[in-house]
């Protein structure tokens, strides 16, 4: 009967809907990234990295400041825009050009990876 129970919490683990990052789009010039974090999920969500393969590093901001994480609300989400919370590449690799397309790896607290791609707009 354990084993049973144990399967069934496991299987209804597996089965909560997934973090998601949607709608990401990078400035052509600034290297800034702005994008949409989903969270269906029954508790807030901590992104707490950024990576991609365009730039060195990635620097998470609330408007001018940088922080060391961003919270995506249980049953809600986080957008990422100007002025408020976004993404900053920093030592990008090579200039962004409008139409390229970047992929962004954002880390939560968990060590969940959500991957999403970012059209580069001028």
């Amino acid at each position: 009967m354990t084993f049973l129970r144990t399967a069934l919490v496991a299987l209804l683990l597996n089965l909560q809907p997934a973090v998601t990052a949607t709608d990401g789009w990078a400035a052509e010039g600034s290297g800034a990234v702005y994008l949409t974090v989903n969270n269906p999920t029954m508790y807030d969500t901590y992104i707490v990295s950024a990576a991609s393969e365009a730039a060195g590093r990635i620097e998470m901001r609330d408007g001018d400041k940088a922080v060391t994480e961003l919270t995506v609300p249980a049953y809600g989400r986080l957008e990422l825009k100007a002025g408020g919370p976004h993404l900053l590449l920093i030592d990008v690799k090579k200039p962004l050009k409008a139409g390229e397309t970047i992929e962004i790896a954002l880390t939560t607290d968990a060590g969940v990876v959500i991957k999403t791609e970012c059209r580069v707009k001028s």
